[in-house]
């Protein structure tokens, strides 16, 4: 191991995990932008909601007028402030490569394609310079999130300061709730452009609530962001061309921490609930004829006219997913170039000329012109690469058991390695729904899967693949988070394959005639394969088959089948699949309130219970309704009354019931977790912060506001 090795002590020193209750309490009845102290302290006390709740208006099929007056009076979400005040002397400096296509009258000046207000984003280290192309790496389509977290775009958005994480107004100059937190104004930035020119305002807003939300076609069921917990939809509201209302029948008072994680889901990568109406009804049968939709179905090699849209209301069809449609408006950073669809071996992207963020000294972003995605499907291979110097800079995808390699090549690959910190925990998903009805009420189990997770020596695997830089544990909130519980940590993971033995005994899963390998009632061998994602070569893959070598060890014949990532993801939606295992773990548990899908089983690639999970959220997949004393019914109870709670405390406390049904249920095994992640970037590519946080909410690599990036010359 190099000198530099990453010691763990010190690693944690230097990235402790943000507390992030206070956070949380921002979502409650004022908004405020409340800052996450970039150190594991004990987190200050929340603001709670006050305990009053009325009934909003039921969901009207169109966007209507508002009412009257509000119910109570609102609070206001703090405006971003900016360092400098570029749009009030409206002197904006643009891209060469913009200028010139001013000078030639291709484009109007960058004063008229900036919003009023436009926001102002502070750079890391110091104002960038123009120009270059950022050299990445990806797996194809399926990796569709790893360009995508780089731009998203939302009302709200994660931002980070010196006192740590914040809900900042985002494509929104401020956000009003009312008391109880069931209405929610929102005033957008005046004249925010999508990236062919056309103004964007509440007309999109309007055309998503009243041609898309309420298309069955394009909506067949409804995201949890976007309707009540009684399952009564949201309604919208138009106010003016700037400023709208979303009403709820019950408190949402976690619904800021939402907007900020996922944009309530429609479209992927923002806006929030909303589209590009102009271009949009060209693929809508309201607006165009059916004969036109059905030719238009063709040419894009899909069925019907929804699956222009989507599969099932994904919205990540070849005309609504940005990532495939260099034509799609956007507000985004940087537009597709080259898309997947056109040339999977190198994605392309390319700057957005009516972007709205400027830098202090009024300097219109994005900094670089073009990103390149290039394809690989080999983690030695990516590997190479970044020790050769091809790429510019890049988190998803390093592998930290590569971290000596990493810093030995630092010097000939011409880059540093930064470090943030995982929300996350690796994990092994048992699925309770699996096809094989003998094997799946082996695993719903609760003492099978108890034994399974004391089989495993977390210990050796921490030191044999992570190089002791990752935490030994259960999967569950990590260290720092509002809901970290030291008892939750260490359940189950004291390594005791005497007792995992005798656990099983107990069970009646007796040895076969081998000596090696248990048996089942029905006496068939009892066998298991673990499915994952991860790619050849892998810490990953190596850690599934350590797995599967120690489960066999007790009696438990495991095996490992590695899949592409929509493969996977395809058995997971069908419930088709023993064991499951990703690359990102068992993660959102950081601010836990704001995800909590990996509990629930609604976020279905941790497949432990997928098609319960369908059953409860109405999923567009296989269901199943699970039986009626089944403790996945108690989770569901607890976490409808958790979303509901104007009271903060009690809030909490409902969570935790919710949480300590997991604990004595591993339907999710952990193994290590809370590890480093090793950001490679170029000696000469700047303003990428350190030691921040990696999770899924926070919105991984968008959290280091990626337009800021630079060159330095």
């Amino acid at each position: 191991m190099s000198s530099e090795r990453l010691g763990r002590r010190t690693f944690l020193k230097l990235s402790a995990l943000t507390a992030v209750s206070a956070t949380l309490a921002a979502c409650g009845a004022t908004p405020t932008a409340t800052p996450v102290p970039p150190t594991a302290t004990k987190p200050p006390a929340p603001t709670p909601v006050p305990p009053t709740a009325t009934t909003a208006p039921a969901a009207a099929p169109t966007a209507t007028k508002p009412p009257a007056a509000p119910t109570a009076a609102p609070t206001v979400a703090p405006t971003a402030v900016p360092t400098a005040a570029p749009a009030a002397t409206g002197k904006f400096q643009e891209a060469p490569m913009l200028a010139e296509l001013v000078k030639a009258g291709k484009l109007p000046p960058v004063n008229q394609r900036l919003p009023q207000n436009p926001r102002v984003i502070k750079p890391v280290e110091k104002v960038g310079k123009y120009g270059g192309t950022w050299r990445r790496a990806y797996k194809g389509l399926s990796d569709r999130w790893g360009p995508t977290k780089l731009i998203e775009e939302f009302f709200i958005q994660w931002d980070w300061t010196d006192k740590g994480a914040t809900l900042a107004p985002n494509l929104c100059e401020k956000w009003e709730q009312n008391a109880n937190a069931t209405e929610f104004t929102f005033y957008l930035r005046k004249g925010i452009k999508w990236s062919d020119g056309e103004e964007y305002n509440t007309d999109d807003i309007k055309f998503w609530y009243e041609d898309v939300f309420q298309n069955k076609d394009l909506t067949p069921t409804i995201d949890s962001n976007l309707k009540s917990p009684d399952g009564t939809p949201l309604k919208v509201t138009i106010i003016d061309k700037y400023t709208f209302k979303l009403i709820f029948t019950a408190p949402k008072p976690l619904l800021p921490i939402n907007v900020a994680r996922n944009g309530m889901g429609n479209p992927a990568g923002g806006p929030t609930i909303s589209w590009p109406e102009h271009y949009m009804k060209k693929f809508h049968p309201k607006y165009t004829p059916q004969a036109e939709l059905d030719a238009l179905a063709k040419k894009n090699n899909v069925q019907t006219w929804d699956q222009l849209w989507g599969d099932k209301g994904d919205m990540q069809g070849p005309i609504a997913f940005w990532f495939k449609n260099p034509d799609l408006p956007v507000v985004i950073a940087w537009k597709v170039k080259v898309s997947p669809l056109t040339s999977q071996q190198q994605f392309v992207m390319e700057r957005n000329p009516y972007y709205w963020k400027v830098d202090p000294e009024g300097n219109q972003l994005p900094y670089i012109d073009t990103i390149t995605h290039d394809f690989f499907d080999n983690q030695e291979v990516f590997n190479l690469w970044i020790v050769s110097g091809k790429i510019d800079m890049q988190y998803r995808h390093t592998d930290t058991g590569s971290y000596t390699l990493y810093k030995e090549n630092e010097k000939k690959g011409d880059y540093r390695v930064l470090r943030w910190r995982m929300a996350s925990t690796n994990c092994v998903h048992l699925n309770i729904n699996c096809p094989d009805p003998v094997l799946a009420k082996i695993m719903d189990t609760p003492k099978f899967r108890q034994a399974l997770s004391i089989a495993i020596d977390r210990k050796q695997l921490n030191d044999l693949l992570f190089s002791g830089l990752y935490t030994p544990r259960q999967a569950s909130p990590v260290k720092g988070s509002p809901n970290y519980d030291p008892e939750f940590e260490a359940r189950w993971t004291e390594y005791d394959p005497k007792t995992a033995n005798a656990l099983l005994d107990e069970l009646g899963l007796k040895m076969g005639p081998d000596g090696k390998t248990r048996l089942r009632p029905d006496g068939k061998a009892l066998e298991i394969t673990i499915e994952s994602m991860s790619a050849p070569g892998s810490l990953g893959l190596d850690e599934c088959q350590q797995v599967a070598r120690m489960w066999t060890a007790v009696g438990v014949k495991t095996s490992v089948k590695q899949v592409e990532r929509s493969l996977y993801e395809q058995h997971c939606h069908d419930g088709a699949l023993d064991a499951g295992y990703t690359d990102w773990g068992f993660n959102r548990n950081a601010i836990v309130m704001a995800d909590p899908g990996r509990y629930t089983g609604i976020t279905d690639d941790g497949p432990w219970a997928p098609l319960y999970a369908h059953w409860y959220y109405k999923a567009p997949y296989k269901q199943v309704e699970p039986p009626a004393d089944h403790p996945i019914r108690k989770i569901w109870d607890l976490w409808d009354k958790t979303q509901v709670e104007p009271d903060e405390a009690k809030r909490n406390a409902l969570f935790k019931q919710l949480l300590d049904i997991h604990k004595e249920q591993p339907w999710n095994i952990g193994t290590c977790g809370e590890n480093p992640t090793l950001w490679i970037v170029k000696n000469n590519f700047r303003n990428v912060p350190e030691g921040r946080i990696n999770d899924d909410p926070l919105r991984d690599e968008g959290l280091g506001m990626p337009c800021q990036y630079y060159f330095e010359k």
